[in-house]
């Protein structure tokens, strides 16, 4: 089916079909690195890079960007780009984390987590939730406000980011003060509606996503697996690595919710919306029209700058 036509206009130029697979992520993967290093940063904004550790001790990398008019303490947003779980951050996502820090005079820390093709699941969830703990141990060192540290993330990222938020209290970690997330993948099933209907729709659809598992869950989402407890089985497995089926915690964050409605993933974050507002949690939905995944690459258009400037009625 053909939706160019009921596209927003301005998103109609930007609206193109991508294939998926394992060869394409490695080769586009290249590109991505070379063209993010090439991105120039606002003037207003600086960075600088931290070294941590994450999945099983592994070090990864995580920008630092900081406006000048920032709060001393400042508020800080992590925000985990998305990509499938397979690809790197691309320039509209770097061009993004600097918008979000200006706009909001906050610091960002955009990290550059291990990807699903040489890490499958846990790694870039645990890479998240090590940052997010790191943020907090060192606030005053970096100088940001522990109390006003939230997460956000699109698409893959926006799982991580959601995971994260449901496990700070079992995880023993400070409560994040919001969550921002934009086109949530949250469930594996492929069941809505909207995963049935947008089978050809412009840079993901929903033919693509059984790959996209596969290479992020791996074997691990057909089954139980090992690991040091034993045994783990499939409704266990789906409640660790799923937002759907995550064990909320008592006191949810605030929540900003964006989807597309050109996308296979619309439903799914509707429907999680509606999950964490009957477990009382302030859910805004934005639920865009004339869009598609990963519309707000088109930085330039009307559409893409409402939703950025959009606020939180929290």
């Amino acid at each position: 089916m053909d939706y160019k036509d009921q596209l927003a206009p301005e998103l109609k130029k930007s609206a193109r079909r991508v294939p998926f697979n394992r060869k394409i992520v490695q080769v586009g993967n290249i590109y991505q690195a070379a063209a993010l290093k090439l991105t120039r940063i606002p003037r207003d904004i600086s960075v600088k890079t931290i070294e941590t550790e994450g999945y099983k001790g592994l070090k990864f990398k995580t920008d630092i960007f900081t406006p000048d008019d920032a709060d001393s303490p400042a508020p800080a947003l992590i925000y985990v780009h998305g990509g499938a779980f397979c690809y790197k951050a691309a320039v509209y996502h770097k061009k993004l984390a600097c918008i979000y820090a200006s706009k909001a005079k906050c610091k960002v820390f955009f990290a550059d987590y291990h990807l699903a093709l040489r890490h499958p699941y846990p790694a870039a969830l645990e890479d998240i939730r090590a940052l997010y703990k790191y943020l907090a141990d060192h606030a005053e060192e970096l100088g940001v406000d522990p109390d006003r540290i939230g997460l956000a993330g699109d698409s893959a990222g926006a799982t991580i980011a959601a995971l994260v938020c449901n496990g700070y209290e079992k995880d023993k970690l400070v409560k994040p003060c919001l969550q921002m997330l934009v086109y949530p993948l949250t469930d594996a099933d492929m069941e809505t509606q909207s995963m049935k209907k947008y089978t050809d729709t412009p840079f993901w659809d929903s033919t693509y996503m059984p790959l996209m598992w596969d290479i992020y869950l791996g074997n691990q989402n057909k089954g139980a697996f090992e690991d040091e407890a034993g045994c783990v089985l499939k409704d266990d497995f789906k409640k660790a690595a799923l937002p759907m089926y995550s064990v909320l915690p008592a006191s949810i964050p605030d929540t900003y919710i964006e989807t597309a409605e050109f996308d296979c993933l619309h439903d799914e974050g509707v429907l999680y919306g509606k999950r964490l507002e009957k477990a009382g949690a302030k859910v805004e939905l934005n639920d865009t029209k004339g869009t598609f995944h990963g519309y707000d690459m088109a930085l330039d258009t009307q559409i893409v700058t409402d939703s950025v400037k959009k606020d939180f009625h929290f």
